[in-house]
């Protein structure tokens, strides 16, 4: 049944919110101060029709909006998207007690400048696949021609790799493709069940050769410890953190944008100021590391052993930086200890979306003296911030980066001193 609503806000993922008989319903793709009506099933609510178009409405700039689930907020000004953004970390840390926070302005990545992705592909029989992402809230994939946000050396592979993978995929199975745009070509990871035929390891050598791609490699979904084998590389992939390469391996996290990249190292480097010892917790590839090896030692700790062999063999190339130091470990599992910490000035910490809540622990009962914390999630940095703050840690400027255009996701760096 429809319901005439009007929208009064849009929620933290990024959703309409309206009130329907003293319940909140959450409604996609719609503006606060829309008319609408909508179908409504228990809180969801589907969007039927635009009575009045709210003032803060604006033209989506992609074909697919709406269908596909990779963006929520095409249809949002400027200005309004901007402070929605912002507003996702002052909310979250007004929650946690922390209602005075200094949030500096966004720093919003441009269009096209996304440099990872990963495509979904399933085949539909007689050798037609559907490419692209899941719609919003499902598993049903759209079909992609284009992407506004994704860099255009990526966007160019979509046709080219539709027609590479189009004769391979029988009826119903399914094959993701991860795009890694490097400062030297792309890294192209493709994930299908078994192993590749021989026909299909000289179609992919050719297409490298063809698409001057850096590197192909395949991952088996049907191994229970899977891991990439190298199918080509024609010049190994890299990145560059404070002008020092990394070659990273296959699978490795990089930030999904080199602005929101250098946005975050720029943060991190005021951070630690002039720390001569730091250490790096979640190091990953070493974003950080590297770039605070040119002016501080730096003690790396990860628990990927190929991104951290990656990250040793880069520093050990570099001339010019200072002492880079590794150590594979599970923080979540063996946290570092006061008495480890103690031997360093300053901390980074970078922890996955769940926080780092053990960490953080011993980080309080530690003398670290002071703390560049970078996040991907609002909700868990607000809680982490919260018990800093509690230790009597003082929160420095809260710097939100924006490498999600239009997604409810946001990067977030803040220095801590004690």
């Amino acid at each position: 049944m429809n319901h005439k609503v009007t929208i009064n806000e849009i929620g933290g993922r990024g959703d309409g919110l309206a009130e329907v008989d003293g319940k909140t319903i959450y409604i996609p793709y719609t503006v606060p101060g829309d008319v609408i009506d909508a179908k409504i099933q228990g809180s969801k609510g589907k969007l039927r029709h635009i009575h009045q178009k709210s003032t803060e409405r604006a033209e989506p700039i992609c074909k697919h909006f709406g269908k596909c689930g990779g963006c929520l907020l095409q249809h949002i000004n400027a200005d309004y998207y901007k402070n929605w953004k912002e507003g996702l970390i002052r909310t979250a840390l007004a929650h946690q007690g922390s209602k005075d926070a200094d949030i500096a302005p966004i720093k919003v990545s441009p269009m096209g400048s996304r440099r990872r992705t990963t495509f979904q592909a399933i085949g539909r029989g007689n050798g037609n696949i559907v490419f692209g992402y899941a719609e919003k809230g499902s598993h049903n994939l759209i079909d992609v021609f284009e992407c506004p946000i994704l860099a255009p050396e990526l966007v160019a592979l979509i046709g080219p790799i539709k027609k590479l993978i189009s004769g391979i995929l029988d009826k119903k199975e399914k094959m993701s493709v991860s795009l890694t745009l490097a400062e030297n070509g792309i890294d192209m990871m493709l994930k299908g069940k078994g192993d590749p035929s021989l026909n299909l390891r000289m179609d992919l050598a050719e297409f490298a050769e063809k698409h001057d791609l850096a590197r192909i490699s395949w991952f088996d979904t049907k191994l229970k410890k899977g891991q990439y084998e190298l199918l080509a590389e024609r010049k190994k992939p890299y990145v560059t953190f404070e002008g020092n390469k990394v070659y990273f391996p296959s699978g490795s996290f990089l930030q999904a944008t080199q602005q929101g990249q250098d946005a975050l190292i720029n943060a991190m480097l005021d951070g630690i100021g002039d720390a001569s010892k730091v250490v790096d917790l979640f190091s990953g590839c070493g974003t950080f590391s590297i770039a605070a090896a040119n002016s501080s030692n730096v003690h790396a700790v990860e628990n990927n052993e190929e991104m951290l062999t990656a990250l040793k063999l880069s520093a050990n190339q570099m001339t010019g930086i200072k002492k880079v130091t590794t150590e594979l470990r599970d923080l979540f599992k063996r946290p570092l200890l006061p008495h480890e910490l103690n031997e360093f000035d300053a901390a980074i910490i970078d922890p996955p979306r769940a926080g780092a809540k053990h960490q953080m622990e011993e980080i309080i009962k530690s003398d670290i003296q002071k703390l560049v914390m970078i996040s991907c999630n609002p909700i868990t940095f607000s809680r982490d911030v919260q018990s800093l703050i509690d230790a009597g840690f003082e929160m420095g400027a809260v710097t939100p980066v924006d490498q999600f255009l239009y997604a409810p996701h946001l990067e977030i760096v803040s220095v801590f001193t004690r």
